[in-house]
């Protein structure tokens, strides 16, 4: 059996060891169907953000609620463990909305900022409010693993993306949703930050049955490629397709495959990688 198999046994359980992120949430958003459904939106935004401050039996009793029996379903496939509901993930995304301006319009929001001492996790050092030594130990360490660009997109990209708000979203809330960025007149994007800025686009290692892609490596030789492999060497590694097929050249294309892998788990947003310096040469 070879690694590419024995990584389609395991991928889908990778939140065990790596947790959730906004990558993962965002990946697992668009699966839901739910572009410019703001009724949907409002509800999924109104249970991410109790679920921030609650426990998992008290979220699950406020979901039974007979008003959320459209979303129910779409969590219960998209954001569950043995169909039970990821509270990882879900409370994740709703510390991901309290980053949003529409949270300061949401009363219950307002008062859990309140407890916080803070208006988000990304907001402070979480030393003040009320929180019980428990949640704020929680809180801190959800908070240091998770990358405060990242949540900040996916809370206003949500918004937009389910048009709950109005206006063009950014390149990097863009990739988070898998949609094209709005262009100017000019032609480029309105997001003017440079692309090593941006934080990961909805990037996970390949699953059975993911979509390979065709892929140069010479002008006589093409090969297949599974697409989130090229999305992460292009997207968040910034490497050219002249970089990528000296790659796969060098290591060959199961190395190649599985050494991505590797680094789509490490280093989902690509900013070690980059660092190192070694992204066109060496090992990767």
């Amino acid at each position: 059996m070879s690694a590419s198999s024995i990584n389609d046994l395991l991928n889908d359980k990778l939140f065990q060891v790596i947790g959730s992120t906004p990558e993962s949430i965002a990946e697992a958003l668009t699966r839901m169907d739910l572009r410019e459904k703001s009724v949907e939106g409002a509800q999924i935004f109104a249970v991410a953000i109790f679920a921030s401050a609650v426990n998992k039996p008290t979220l699950e009793t406020f979901l039974a609620d007979a008003r959320f029996s459209t979303i129910r379903p779409l969590l219960n496939a998209a954001l569950s463990i043995q169909g039970r509901s990821n509270m990882t993930a879900i409370t994740l995304m709703g510390h991901c909305f309290l980053t949003t301006d529409l949270a300061s319009n949401v009363t219950f929001a307002s008062e859990f900022r309140k407890k916080m001492g803070q208006d988000h996790l990304w907001d402070g050092s979480l030393e003040g409010g009320s929180l019980s030594d428990k949640q704020r130990a929680i809180m801190k360490e959800k908070k240091r693993v998770t990358d405060a660009e990242s949540a900040k997109a996916l809370g206003t990209g949500f918004l937009k993306w389910t048009g709950l708000i109005q206006g063009s979203m950014t390149n990097v809330e863009a990739l988070l949703f898998n949609v094209q960025p709005a262009v100017s007149a000019s032609g480029k994007a309105t997001d003017t930050r440079s692309r090593t800025a941006s934080a990961s686009p909805p990037i996970t290692p390949p699953r059975a049955g993911e979509r390979n892609v065709r892929f140069s490596v010479s002008e006589r030789n093409q090969i297949e490629v599974p697409e989130s492999v090229l999305n992460y060497r292009r997207n968040m590694l910034m490497q050219t397709d002249d970089d990528i097929a000296e790659s796969i050249r060098r290591n060959g294309i199961e190395e190649f495959i599985n050494k991505t892998n590797q680094l789509m788990v490490r280093d989902p947003t690509g900013n070690k990688t980059r660092g190192a310096s070694v992204i066109a040469g060496g090992s990767k």
